[in-house]
């Protein structure tokens, strides 16, 4: 009976000991996310953004805006006519049927690799759109910590 005894209690160590590591694993576990689910961080190493268009002046900012430590390095989306999207996911932005065809290459040749770039907003800068009105400018883009 000494014997089994000695097992039990060698049996109920491992289970406590078992039970404080998880628990120990468990407590170093970030758990901050949105209410959606998704992970959060206030200082992500890329972000996606959509560039601002000021009708007044006819440009484009398309900036890194969260802080200087970022530089633009993808161009995701890019079209002059009349594009549709920008949303806030930034994943439902489509090009319109009378698009200028070299906005993503003047785009790109403009803005990566930089922390802000302007661009005005016109068929001069990007060959005629072919649009009859209501001619915009999307941009949507990735920016990563340098």
């Amino acid at each position: 009976m000494g014997t089994s005894h000695c097992h039990y209690q060698g049996y109920i160590l491992l289970l406590v000991l078992l039970y404080s590591s998880m628990f120990d694993v468990a407590s170093n576990i970030d758990i901050s996310s949105d209410a959606r689910g998704s992970k959060t961080d206030s200082n992500p190493k890329q972000y996606v953004n959509c560039g601002n268009y000021e009708v007044k002046r006819r440009q484009m900012t398309v900036s890194c805006s969260k802080s200087a430590e970022y530089i633009i390095t993808k161009i995701n989306f890019a079209d002059y006519g009349n594009p549709t999207g920008c949303s806030e996911d930034h994943k439902v932005s489509r090009h319109g049927n009378c698009g200028a065809p070299d906005t993503l290459r003047i785009v790109k040749k403009n803005c990566l690799g930089k922390q802000k770039c302007e661009l005005y907003v016109s068929d001069e800068m990007f060959g005629p759109s072919h649009c009859k009105k209501d001619i915009k400018l999307i941009v949507v883009f990735t920016c990563t910590k340098a």
